[in-house]
């Protein structure tokens, strides 16, 4: 019997075992939020992948979040879900636990397939981000921020000898948080980032009454999205991250959170020169400092470099420099990393008031006055 927990979304209490057969040794990679194993249908045969969460309240979020995108030809469609106990090898006990019955996705990750493209152009590289700024796109449209995108998210449908042949898809919203309007968030005065600071800006105005400027109907969530936008099409057409560290398999420096925050990056010449000024020109506008001034995904859509009518054919080199895995995992690594930096907290906080602070700094500056 289906048991309706919230709107939109219905959890099966009975066993996933009537319906499908669980191939729990075939394992299918690990979701930000836990495992993805191979399952397959009994009545029709059809294989599915399936995601294990840990029941909570963040895993139902997930999943219902995750279901209000669908369905939606870009993102990953789920078909079935249910809350069974399982018990994974090392545990003591079985847990009650989500089993996201998902599509699956046979092409792998979009990054690998690029590595395996002989002629890998920049007008491929628009036709890819179409697709994606057109999952974005849909769930921006329903007040929702993924706030995890990035190559290991996107994934194929199918195999294919030529990307332009191929469907792509946005997955895993272990991250998605519906953008129901702008938080007070803690922070120390010195290491605040430019979104923050917008935010409460943004905030003070609503208060106060005022108006918000034309043209942000987004808080740093949603534009956090467009962000990493910027940072995969920059990827795609060079083959390294705009923001890297100095030394090689050191993670995210000073120097590196700097440039974040300047948002100071380059485009040298030996990979950029056959990179048209329209791309660099999207790209800039993805990787402002400021979110009011970034790019929206409405903004986006309707930029003509992603029609792709003007982008070269030429050879990129970004293929045989994503080639070096070891480089290519740093790069994912440190974009997960400055991700993280700028996704909002799941609660909201108010500051202290100055009287009321215990740094001794502020008490001494605070006893001057």
């Amino acid at each position: 019997m289906d048991e309706s927990v919230q709107p939109n979304m219905v959890i099966k209490s009975s066993s996933i075992v009537e319906d499908y057969e669980v191939l729990w040794r075939k394992s299918l990679g690990t979701g930000v939020s836990g495992p993805v194993r191979l399952c397959v249908k009994r009545n029709t045969g059809e294989k599915y992948a399936l995601k294990c969460l840990v029941d909570s309240k963040k895993a139902r979020t997930e999943v219902l979040l995750h279901q209000r995108c669908c369905p939606h030809p870009n993102i990953v469609q789920i078909y079935d879900v249910y809350c069974n106990s399982v018990q994974f090898p090392r545990e003591a006990v079985a847990r009650s636990r989500l089993l996201v019955v998902m599509e699956l996705m046979n092409g792998g990750e979009l990054f690998d397939q690029i590595i395996r493209e002989k002629h890998f152009t920049e007008k491929k590289a628009a036709a890819i981000t179409k697709q994606i700024v057109s999952a974005v796109c849909h769930c921006h449209s329903l007040n929702i921020a993924h706030r995890d995108l990035k190559p290991e998210n996107l994934l194929l449908k199918e195999k294919s000898e030529d990307l332009q042949n191929v469907t792509i898809k946005l997955a895993d919203f272990g991250f998605a948080k519906e953008d129901i309007g702008l938080v007070t968030p803690q922070f120390t005065p010195y290491y605040v980032a430019p979104q923050v600071l917008e935010a409460q800006k943004q905030q003070r105005l609503e208060r106060s009454g005022l108006k918000t400027p034309p043209g942000t109907p987004y808080t740093y969530d949603k534009s956090c999205d467009m962000w990493s936008v910027g940072v995969i099409i920059y990827i795609m057409l060079c083959g390294y991250p705009p923001f890297f560290p100095e030394t090689p398999s050191k993670q995210m420096t000073p120097n590196m959170k700097r440039k974040i925050m300047a948002g100071e990056y380059r485009f040298p010449e030996n990979e950029w020169s056959m990179v048209s000024g329209m791309a660099k020109d999207v790209i800039q506008r993805l990787l402002e400092v400021d979110p009011v001034k970034r790019m929206t995904v409405q903004e986006f859509i309707h930029h003509p470099w992603l029609l792709g009518e003007e982008a070269p054919e030429l050879a990129l080199l970004s293929p045989a420099i994503m080639q070096d895995k070891d480089a290519l995992n740093e790069v994912m690594h440190a974009h997960a990393q400055q991700l993280t930096a700028m996704r909002t907290p799941d609660t909201s906080f108010q500051l202290k008031p100055l009287k009321s602070a215990e740094n001794p700094i502020l008490k001494k500056r605070l006893k001057a006055r």
